[in-house]
């Protein structure tokens, strides 16, 4: 068999290019083994013999006979001599071969399933992964041995290349779940307004006619970009996400509109921030400075975090909630004061404190984070 096809296999499955129950096959027939058992950690958790189709057997083997696996056993003690180095072992590198043969393990299950030889590589990665080959009859010798032993190193990052791409599988998942549960119309640019995300509540927002804020194709073709039909209030907002892929705050905008069509709404509220990390995917991307998160909200529809959220967030008090819900609301220190019957000092200290928790550089930098989170938690 051509060594150099199966190594291509087994790169072909770690890019899923191929399944690894077609590589098991071919294993197996390079190797002499009749079957065989790679049981890998995915990103989310599971484990699964990536070599194995009856689920009936896999249940066996997980729910009863791994805990009285004795070559299991003894490679977990062998793990540590090796570290992240591999090998290729035998039964007899491992245990007692006459007394493995008269375990319960062995006479209930190993051999019932085609498996009185083994043949065993330690791949020799972070998660202590190894690959196993059985059959019957005859042992395994040295040249099925040193045939493993050159294929080991490529199955090592056949299965890192594996494990990268489902993290970043599910990373993306996560990310476009994340997105499309915020309420709101929320996009993600980069540095130069270029939309590297818009999640569908956006996509229906901005088939709307006649907005001061549209998403189209830019002129040169390719991408798409954020525009606005007021020349002041574009360098306004372009300065934001400039600011926030540069690492700055951003900030907020307010634009107008004409209420003539009941398509319309009277306000819209924009507000710009560095994207959350918690909405990241992992992946990197082509633009200017870092993602920008930018959120559009109607104001005629107005929606305010809940105080207790503040608290369980920032650490806030009652009192300190209380102020901060006030100042989301709009009311000013003085109105605050006079309506919670305390001195103005006491309100302006309160505020501070808010502001010092939230991490907020000043109230306008507050109204922004507030606005951000009712947004999230709506």
């Amino acid at each position: 068999m051509d060594l150099n096809a199966v190594i291509g296999d087994i790169y072909d499955a770690g890019a899923d290019e191929q399944d690894w129950l077609s590589v098991g096959r071919t294993l197996f027939k390079c190797l002499g083994a009749n079957a065989g058992s790679l049981r890998f950690q995915r990103a989310d958790g599971r484990s699964v013999n990536l070599f194995e189709i009856s689920e009936a057997g896999e249940a066996r083997y997980t729910d009863y006979y791994r805990h009285i696996d004795p070559i299991r056993s003894a490679l977990t003690r062998l793990m540590p001599e090796h570290g992240s180095s591999s090998a290729v072992l035998v039964i007899d590198d491992l245990v007692d071969a006459a007394h493995y043969r008269r375990s319960e393990f062995y006479q209930d299950f190993a051999r019932p399933n085609g498996q009185e030889h083994m043949l065993l590589g330690v791949v020799g990665d972070n998660d202590h992964t190894i690959i196993g080959f059985f059959r019957e009859g005859m042992a395994f010798g040295s040249e099925e041995r040193s045939m493993l032993s050159l294929l080991l190193p490529h199955v090592k990052r056949a299965l890192q290349l594996h494990q990268r791409l489902h993290r970043a599988e599910l990373d993306a998942r996560l990310g476009h779940a994340a997105f499309e549960a915020l309420p709101g119309s929320a996009i993600v640019v980069d540095g130069d307004c270029n939309v590297l995300f818009a999640n569908s509540s956006a996509t229906r927002f901005f088939s709307r006619r006649g907005l001061p804020i549209t998403m189209s194709a830019s002129m040169s073709g390719g991408n798409t970009r954020l525009s606005w039909d007021n020349r002041g209030k574009a360098a306004c907002l372009r300065a934001m996400i400039s600011d926030a892929a540069r690492g700055g705050s951003g900030g907020a905008i307010r634009l107008e509109l004409d209420a003539g069509s009941t398509d319309h709404v009277d306000q819209l509220a924009v507000f710009v921030s560095p994207q959350p990390p918690q909405f990241s995917t992992g992946g990197g991307f082509v633009g200017q400075g870092a993602p920008v998160l930018v959120l559009i909200h109607e104001l005629s529809r107005p929606s305010i975090a809940r105080p207790s959220l503040l608290g369980e967030l920032f650490g806030l008090s009652a009192a300190e909630s209380a102020v901060a819900m006030a100042l989301l609301g709009g009311q000013t220190a003085e109105t605050v004061a006079h309506d919670r019957d305390v001195s103005l000092e006491t309100v302006r200290t309160q505020i501070r404190t808010v502001l010092r928790k939230t991490d907020a550089a000043n109230l306008r930098d507050f109204e922004r984070i507030g606005a951000l989170l009712a947004t999230l938690a709506h």
